[in-house]
């Protein structure tokens, strides 16, 4: 599944699941632009085998005139992109356990972040495509987007995140329809508890609870074992391939069953 001559955006791309995703496109020969309010450490990207190039560029998604900037910079940096991932995203950094605790703030917040980026950075990406007559638009969705019983330890405004995953993939079925016959393909990746690395916050979280706990939660997956990094990046390395030009509009539980 070669990406060589394709440069790909991996939003949310420093650290976790994104950097795994990053990683992976580079391996298939992409060249990568990472976009995060974090700075990664690029030497350790580059140390693992790629051939394509990898940049970061700095962004906070939530904020429209910083998307813009962003994307005006990779475009001249790279020209048109090919492969988007639209996976930063998370449920703000406000608690808020009901209803009535979900501020506008709150609420706006936690869509921009992951909902009204994804159209802020199609705007900028999509004409490059069209004219290419090629795209991979990929979205970071959630397997908790049916909602999920009581709070969850790991989300600080549960409500907003779970309906904002909910509306990515409905985006995702309506861009690939619309985009469909420029060559471009829309589908979203649907993650369920992953632990990406042993680093990422959601590692600690479930390796800090009781290994009663622990073991619980494994015997709700069917795969026996926690989701990791990889697992996602290699579904996304096909939906960013040119043998995924069949599949278009899909969510994709990647769950262990």
């Amino acid at each position: 599944m070669s990406l060589q001559g394709k440069v790909a955006v991996v939003t949310g791309g420093a650290n976790g699941i994104g950097a795994a995703i990053s990683r992976r496109l580079r391996q298939d020969g992409a060249t990568v632009a990472i976009v995060d309010v974090t700075e990664p450490d690029l030497a350790e990207f580059r140390a693992i085998e790629g051939v394509g190039e990898i940049e970061f560029f700095p962004c906070d998604v939530s904020a429209g005139p910083a998307i813009e900037t962003c994307a005006q910079t990779i475009l001249e940096r790279f020209g048109p992109v090919a492969i988007i991932v639209n996976n930063a995203g998370g449920s703000g950094k406000v608690v808020a356990r009901t209803v009535e605790e979900n501020s506008d703030e709150i609420w706006h917040h936690v869509m921009d972040l992951n909902v009204t980026s994804i159209v802020r950075f199609c705007r900028h990406f999509v004409p490059g495509m069209r004219e290419n007559k090629y795209g991979r638009i990929i979205n970071m969705s959630s397997a908790v987007r049916h909602g999920i019983p009581g709070p969850f330890v790991t989300m600080k405004s549960h409500l907003a995140y779970v309906v904002a995953k909910g509306a990515m993939a409905t985006l995702t079925t309506q861009l690939a329809k619309d985009l469909g016959n420029d060559g471009i393909t829309c589908n979203a990746i649907a993650p369920g508890l992953i632990l990406p690395d042993p680093d990422a916050r959601i590692t600690k979280i479930v390796e800090s609870e009781p290994k009663e706990v622990q073991d619980a939660i494994l015997r709700g997956i069917p795969a026996g074992r926690f989701g990791n990094g990889n697992d996602i990046a290699a579904v996304a390395a096909f939906l960013a391939s040119e043998e995924s030009s069949y599949v278009s509009g899909q969510t994709i539980d990647v769950k262990g069953g």
